[in-house]
């Protein structure tokens, strides 16, 4: 039997719908109709199969929102805050003193250096030079430690904090905020202090400050995520929490939650949890860097800047490494390394939290005598826990004990001026606040519901939604079903077995005619 017979018997036995009538069908016209109808139907299939696939292989995605009713296990986010005009009273006698650069000083090194350059000739240099008189150069031409000591410490940036559970409510203040105050130092803001607990209710030293939420831990972005709050305001930051539950797939991959648990990215030798944007200041921190030899202050500092590896903007060694510096950076075309590090390295996490946020606020009409008062117990409590954990101490010594009474006598005596005072309003004795930092917000951060918003990504066509769609369109063209494929292995089979039959019948058939030959030859011989 030869091809063509094959053929069409699989045309008249297939289960494809139509195959068999190019076969059967009585008249050539026929023929030509149902032949013209099964390769467009398979023309169409075949088409409509390929864009299916495209769709799977782009990994498409929906996001599918609901609402986890009274869910108590997220934990509070973390609130960071930032004084606006970041330095204090002791750091003007600092630089009063010349044990750190003043922001006059350094405005005359810099037209020093600018001056040298129009001296010269270089225009464009020296107008290049004048524009870095700003707060955040000025941050990269002092140490880490006297950025620090410039700034807010977190007792004079919170006057007290109350923290409520329910009906229960615990007063604290500086250092006690909350139990646990991480600094953050940042060039726009110097010191910033991250509220890493629950949190309900801060009160704020400075003239307008800027505050974030943020997962817990994370390292913050308050530049770009977060709110300004002037003096004299009460703001209300309610919040709802989002859990965001990401899909990985080969076109937009996620870092699973418990390899993004076990990372850590580090910023002046604090270490913060992972997050996209941690990683890829610190990726970018490093190749700054190796490629520089100098560290860029809008990044991650794994290390403190020192002499060898000094900040990229550090005037205090010349101006031409500041140049160079520069041109480094620009060279590095930093905005496309990020792009490569966040689909390589830097992966987003599978799994992670976000806060959207509401605020509202309206004049607060504090009075001078009641945050004198706050402030007051606030500071005599403090005083009274620090000197009783030092008289609990049994190595003190007797000197370390004697002060530790004698705050202890202090603050019970302003605690008693408290209680016993007749009018509030008339401060007795010296003020606990200074006189020039009376400029106070009062911010209050609570969580609108007890639920949660839970936003879970899905591809939009999955593999079995893929397999039914092929199928359906496969039932609705020609019938193709899954025992086509069997067909064809039987078709396969029986060519083969055939083939077996034919060459056993031509065996045979030799073998036969070779009988003959000794016959023919005897035959001849008589």
């Amino acid at each position: 039997m030869g091809l063509r017979q094959d053929f069409e018997l699989f045309c008249t036995a297939t289960s494809l719908r139509g195959v068999a009538k190019t076969v059967k069908a009585p008249t050539r016209p026929l023929r030509c109709i149902w032949t013209a109808y099964v390769a467009a139907m398979a023309a169409f299939l075949v088409t409509c199969v390929c864009f299916i696939v495209t769709d799977y292989l782009s990994y498409r995605t929906v996001i599918q929102t609901t609402v986890v009713l009274n869910d108590p296990g997220l934990s509070w986010p973390a609130v960071t805050v930032c004084g606006h005009y970041p330095f204090t009273e002791s750091g003007r006698q600092l630089w009063q003193s010349g044990q750190i650069l003043s922001p006059t000083n350094f405005s005359r090194m810099l037209r020093a250096h600018a001056l040298k350059m129009f001296d010269a000739g270089n225009h464009i240099g020296a107008e290049e030079i004048l524009a870095s008189d700003s707060k955040r150069v000025y941050y990269q031409n002092l140490e880490p430690d006297d950025a620090e000591k410039l700034s807010h410490t977190a007792q004079q940036l919170f006057i007290f904090c109350i923290n409520a559970t329910g009906s229960f409510m615990e007063m604290s203040s500086g250092d006690g905020c909350a139990m646990q105050l991480k600094l953050i130092s940042l060039p726009d803001y110097f010191n910033c202090f991250q509220v890493q607990a629950f949190v309900q209710d801060a009160f704020q030293q400075a003239s307008g400050f800027r505050v974030q939420l943020q997962e817990h831990d994370r390292f913050p972005e308050p530049t770009d995520r977060g709110i300004h709050v002037a003096p004299g305001k009460m703001v209300e930051m309610a919040y709802q929490p989002v859990r965001l539950i990401e899909v990985g797939s080969p076109t937009d991959a996620c870092l699973p939650e418990t390899i993004a648990s076990s990372r850590r990215v580090l910023d002046l030798g604090r270490d913060f949890a992972y997050s996209q944007e941690g990683c890829l200041r610190q990726e970018l921190g490093r190749i700054v860097l190796k490629a520089c030899g100098c560290h860029f202050a809008d990044l991650l500092r794994e290390t403190p800047p020192n002499a060898t590896h000094p900040y990229c903007g550090d005037y205090r060694r010349g101006v031409e490494p500041v140049l160079r510096s520069r041109a480094c950076l620009q060279s590095l075309n930093l905005p496309s390394l990020r792009a490569n590090l966040g689909d390589t390295h830097c992966l987003k996490p599978c799994h992670y939290h976000d806060f959207e946020m509401v605020s509202s606020k309206t004049i607060w009409r504090a009075a001078d005598w009641q945050l004198h008062w706050l402030a007051l117990q606030a500071k005599s409590f403090r005083d009274l826990a620090e000197a009783s954990e030092r008289l609990a101490d049994l190595t003190a010594s007797s000197e370390q004990r004697r002060q530790a009474e004698a705050s202890i006598q202090s603050a019970k005596n302003s605690l008693r001026d408290f209680l016993t005072a007749k009018n509030l309003t008339a401060i007795s004795g010296p003020q606990v606040l200074e006189p020039s930092g009376r400029d106070f917000a009062y911010i209050t951060v609570r969580r609108q519901t007890r639920n949660t918003i839970q936003k879970t990504e899905t591809l939009s066509l999955s593999f079995s939604a893929l397999m039914s769609q092929v199928g359906g369109l496969s039932s609705l063209t020609l019938g193709l079903t899954c025992a086509f494929a069997v067909e064809l292995l039987e078709l396969c089979l029986l060519k083969r077995h055939r083939k077996k039959v034919s060459k056993a019948s031509e065996g045979c058939a030799e073998v036969a005619d070779n009988s003959l030959v000794p016959q023919q030859l005897q035959q001849q011989r008589e």
